[in-house]
């Protein structure tokens, strides 16, 4: 901590969670729709998933699709992804990860709300296992924007009334 307070006067320090990270692909719609999981394994020499594993070692993680848990997990840790989407008012598109820990509780770790759309991207790769092909799902995704555009093209855009 000293160490860091050499580049700022704020820092933020986090519990150690002991457990396994799960992915989602979150699509919006009514109710949304969340993929099956997907499970970071770090292969990474230190193992753990630090910049190194993610960015520049290519064989430093890998992702596990569908995650090896069981169905009850699975269908928990869907809830919770989808829960996660709706409270946050999430539209479009998210990857929402979680912590599953040795005793089956479920933390939700972070949103992405711009998540990656590459070939080799978690989120359309979630998709594609889940059963829906990337044409499919940028087809959706353009579905789900026009949608929100008719909601809200007659939204006032001024506060000058109009004459």
């Amino acid at each position: 901590m000293r160490y860091a307070f050499q580049f700022d006067t704020k820092i933020l320090a986090e519990a150690a969670i002991e457990g396994r990270e799960l992915e989602f692909a979150v699509l919006g719609g009514e109710p949304p729709a969340v993929s099956v999981a997907g499970e970071i394994v770090v292969q990474h020499p230190d193992g753990f998933y630090s910049y190194d594993a993610k960015y520049i070692d290519e064989h430093g993680a890998k992702l596990e699709a569908p995650a090896r848990i069981s169905s009850e997990e699975l269908a928990r840790a869907q809830k919770l992804a989808r829960r996660a989407f709706e409270v946050l008012e999430c539209e479009g598109m998210a990857r929402i990860d979680l912590f599953l820990k040795p005793d089956g509780a479920l933390l939700v770790n972070e949103i992405n709300t711009i998540p990656g759309f590459t070939a080799i991207s978690m989120y359309p790769r979630l998709w594609t296992v889940s059963g829906v092909p990337p044409t499919e799902l940028v087809t959706r995704l353009i579905d789900l924007a026009l949608r929100r555009g008719k909601k809200r093209q007659n939204l006032r855009r001024s506060l000058v009334p109009e004459i």
